[in-house]
């Protein structure tokens, strides 16, 4: 095995860790989203429903603090910070060995020299490694060759496979998340806009019936408000906006880059691999927050 294909393996396994971190957190945001949600709404009803043998008060009660227990459970287990951090520095583990990966692999500096490439690399990789071996216990095996190269590369592979594939990758995700972004907004705007209907519904109304309840709209107010507000929290949690300003000026700024001159190689290569590590920086500082 050649020295870039057991990176090109480790790179994998990260990668794979990083992605499966990942998943269950976004997993377990959204569940914590819905859990909250839900719970405050039955919370709201129980305190509308009357005494009663055989009233539902109790069960509807009961209902609404299993949720919220089970948001408070899955928040603490599954999205603290040590679980946050482990996936935030998986996935930079992953993205620095490929960057030097491509590096070498396109003989740029610091790998220009073809006596000292390899122990260049080996140095570096000692160094990753060492950072990285409180969180070997985190890395799974690899699902498939992962996106670092096993060959060496001239300028049109490199611009093929790194630089335009992380350019449309950029764009592909700001978009994505751009219209998950509105969607979410937009459900706040119209609770908000509920609430605010609502209140100025209870100022002439103060208890309609409604499925055979006397219910207070003030309580259907707040639970309303507080809804909007965990769509909010999701938002944030989830960096949205961050995320799609970041991904497109790092697109942009990539695409000129590769718009503009590509030689010396060393230059062109160093530089592309300069702006992804900075936006991977930004990113990490963000997450880590």
């Amino acid at each position: 095995m050649t020295i870039l294909e057991s990176v090109a393996d480790s790179q994998a396994k990260w990668s794979t860790a990083a992605n499966g971190m990942k998943s269950t957190i976004d997993r377990a945001r959204w569940f914590v989203f819905a859990l909250s949600s839900l719970g405050a709404v039955l919370a709201a009803v129980a305190s509308q429903l009357q005494e009663g043998n055989a009233n539902p008060r109790t069960w509807v009660a009961i209902t609404a603090a299993i949720c919220l227990a089970f948001a408070t459970f899955f928040t603490h287990r599954l999205l603290g910070s040590e679980r946050v951090i482990a996936w935030v520095r998986s996935r930079a583990i992953s993205e620095r060995l490929k960057r030097e990966a491509y590096r070498y692999a396109t003989k740029t500096a610091p790998y220009d020299d073809p006596a000292k490439a390899d122990d260049v690399l080996r140095a570096e990789l000692q160094k990753i490694d060492e950072e990285a071996k409180d969180l070997l216990e985190q890395q799974i095996p690899a699902k498939d060759q992962g996106s670092s190269p096993r060959v060496f590369l001239g300028i049109d592979e490199y611009v093929a496979k790194r630089a335009n594939k992380q350019i449309a990758f950029y764009e592909n995700r700001a978009k994505e998340y751009q219209s998950t972004a509105w969607r979410l907004r937009s459900l706040e705007m119209a609770l908000a806009a509920a609430a605010t209907l609502l209140t100025a519904i209870a100022s002439v109304v103060a208890k309609p019936v409604i499925l055979g309840v006397h219910f207070d709209l003030a309580a259907l107010t707040a639970v309303l408000t507080t809804l909007g507000g965990a769509v909010i929290a999701h938002i944030e949690a989830e960096r949205y906006s961050f995320l799609v300003v970041t991904y497109r000026a790092t697109a942009l700024q990539l695409q000129r880059r590769v718009d503009g001159a590509k030689q010396p190689l060393s230059d062109f290569v160093n530089d592309c691999e300069n702006i992804l590590a900075a936006e991977n920086a930004s990113w990490i500082a963000k997450q880590t927050k």
